[in-house]
């Protein structure tokens, strides 16, 4: 099976943008593909186009060793475990004033943003990550 590619770029993502993330969906349905959401190792990642059937099987099947090539490994231990990795520190959200985990706005913030952005109209926050 042919590695995965990452998630999709955003200024707005926190993940690292090396691996395809793993995103939860609610009460089973997946989050819209271009949203930005909150993945299993606790950062924010893009939803990509297409979800792959076999990720969710192995995972639902405890068989962590059937997964592709390319996924975060934080979040795999986070999905197999419930264990999430440590956090990078907090602070006040530059937006609203929230307490944050994501550098200098919190995910609400980035979230609304990400999808200003994807629209065409907000400038990138001055902690996100260069395109690749």
């Amino acid at each position: 099976m042919p590695p995965l590619t990452p998630n999709p770029y955003s200024p707005y993502a926190t993940a690292d943008p090396a691996y395809r993330h793993l995103i939860p969906g609610l009460f089973g349905i997946p989050p819209a593909p271009g949203s930005l959401r909150r993945t299993a190792c606790g950062r924010l990642a893009v939803v990509p186009d297409a979800l792959d059937e076999g990720i969710a099987r192995a995972l639902g099947e405890n068989r962590p060793e059937d997964l592709p090539e390319g996924i975060c490994p934080d979040c795999v231990t986070a999905a197999t475990t419930g264990r999430t990795p440590p956090g990078t520190g907090t602070g006040a959200c530059g937006g609203c004033g929230s307490i944050t985990g994501h550098g200098e706005l919190c995910a609400r913030c980035r979230q609304a943003r990400h999808e200003a952005w994807r629209a065409g109209g907000a400038e990138p926050p001055a902690d996100g990550p260069d395109p690749a």
